[in-house]
């Protein structure tokens, strides 16, 4: 089992965005709310592209329990894009979400 991260550590306050599409057919972001996270780096690859390097950082990022965040949502920290890959339970009492996310490259 994994220990939850001290409440100190949800010191990050991240914005939730929800996809939305326009008229046009673009997507878009709305805000949906605010929640305190921990976010932890776990890893980061980079790589040639387009006569550039791009890369990929990895986070798991904690906060307190919500039903609500999927796959479908990102969350942002100012500038930083965080985009959701997967969400769990970290102990299966519905205490604490473990996001795996990757941030965006701008």
């Amino acid at each position: 089992m994994t220990t939850p991260a001290p409440l100190g550590a949800l010191r990050h306050r991240l914005t939730i965005e929800r996809a939305a599409t326009a008229a046009d057919g673009s997507t878009t972001w709305a805000a949906s709310g605010t929640v305190l996270a921990a976010i932890d780096p776990r890893g980061g690859t980079s790589a040639e592209a387009g006569g550039g390097l791009t890369g990929r950082v990895t986070h798991r990022i904690e906060m307190r329990w919500r039903a609500d965040l999927s796959s479908r949502d990102r969350l942002r920290l100012g500038e930083r894009i965080f985009r959701i890959h997967a969400t769990r339970d970290l102990d299966e009492r519905r205490a604490r979400l473990i996001v795996d996310a990757e941030e965006e490259n701008r």
